[in-house]
């Protein structure tokens, strides 16, 4: 679409832009859900509830530092 005289890109979905995110996580760490709600742009209880999907559907996973939560992307298995 133009708008403006400029061409409007797709928006993405935040499913893509926490995957993406963590896709370019260090590999021994992750981000923590405020530190996703900030690449994202969207408020931390929706980057939870989109990481909760995620991590359902095997795409994600976490492990606890103190009171936090490390999310990463899950290895696939071949």
């Amino acid at each position: 679409m133009v708008r403006g005289g400029k061409m409007r890109s797709r928006k993405r979905s935040i499913d893509e832009i926490i995957k993406n995110a963590l896709a370019d996580a260090p590999k021994i760490e992750g981000y923590t859900i405020q530190q996703l709600a900030k690449i994202t742009g969207a408020p931390w209880p929706t980057t939870r509830w989109h990481l909760e999907l995620l991590e359902a559907r095997g795409a994600v996973g976490h492990y606890q530092v103190g009171r936090a939560k490390v999310y990463a992307l899950k290895k696939k298995r071949r």
